[in-house]
């Protein structure tokens, strides 16, 4: 009489992230439920977290990322999501967030933001349209945050220099194999800027960049003294309330209220242009978003 196999934590743990990653929340938490069962570990208790702020579950996944916190006491992705969930404002995310998101996703991450049908680069690129632009190679431009490098490609026209940084060693890799960069930087943003001469750059972009950086008057400092004059700075952002600041949101991605991004500007920068859209699609919801152009005054 054959007995059936009794799957072990780990492969429900496998089991959770595979269906985490399709999108299949309820599954995933019931793959993650039997996981911690078996096994008390941190990962698992983390995996069922994330698959409750999926399902709109924040109290579940609180308690879930408090035991996992117990289990991982030093974790910055666990501290992280719980700030999230808690309504506390670190000023960005931890590098170990964000590492921790994106690295091991960086050969198919191309795939999954055209499954969300992800519009920042393109966001940018209007705003470079609607300046009048001409692709004639003149800029010097950073790409910040430059992911796999698809935010690089609607510029390459337009830089006579293409420099890329990112902290996500995986994105790096993608980045330099599509071969429009001229120098690519594996850096935290705020210490790569720092490393730059006065006036380098006559472009700084960052598309869904800030969405993991809170507190942005230090990056403009920053940006006001590596842009040459009349230089410009396009990102993309979540727009959250008037009067909100930034706030960290259930997602682990940050909002910016556009007076706080004006005062942040203030006296570096004046804004040129603004598009508005919808940035990309999550479960069928729209996340509405913006792309700025500031210039440097």
């Amino acid at each position: 009489m054959q007995h059936p196999v009794e799957i072990d934590h780990i492969r429900w743990e496998q089991r959770g992230i595979h269906a985490l990653e399709a999108g299949r929340h309820a599954e995933a938490e019931s793959c993650f439920a039997k996981a911690v069962i078996q096994a008390d570990s941190a990962l698992s208790w983390l995996g069922l977290a994330m698959s409750q702020i999926e399902l709109k579950r924040n109290a579940a996944a609180i308690e879930s990322l408090q035991r996992a916190r117990q289990l991982a006491p030093q974790s910055g992705v666990i501290g992280h999501l719980l700030a999230s969930l808690q309504g506390s404002k670190p000023e960005r995310a931890p590098e170990t967030f964000v590492n921790w998101l994106f690295n091991s996703r960086a050969p198919h991450f191309d795939n999954h933001l055209s499954r969300l049908a992800y519009r920042g680069p393109e966001m940018l690129r209007q705003l470079a349209v609607n300046a009048g632009w001409p692709t004639d190679a003149g800029r010097n431009i950073v790409d910040l945050g430059c992911g796999t490098g698809l935010s690089g490609v609607p510029f390459r026209p337009y830089a006579g220099k293409l420099d890329g940084v990112d902290m996500v060693p995986g994105m790096l890799q993608q980045a330099d194999r599509r071969g429009i960069y001229d120098s690519l930087y594996q850096s935290e943003l705020h210490a790569a800027l720092k490393t730059f001469a006065d006036n380098a750059y006559d472009v700084a972009l960052a598309a869904d960049t800030l969405i993991y950086i809170g507190k942005l008057d230090d990056l403009f400092t920053e940006l006001g003294r590596i842009l040459a004059p009349g230089g410009t700075f396009m990102f993309t952002t979540e727009l959250g309330a008037p009067g909100s600041g930034y706030t960290l949101l259930p997602t682990g991605r940050y909002s910016h209220a556009e007076d706080y991004l004006l005062a942040c500007a203030d006296k570096r920068f004046h804004l040129a242009d603004r598009v508005d859209g919808c940035i990309r699609v999550e479960d069928g919801r729209m996340t509405a978003g913006c792309a700025y152009r500031f210039t440097k005054s």
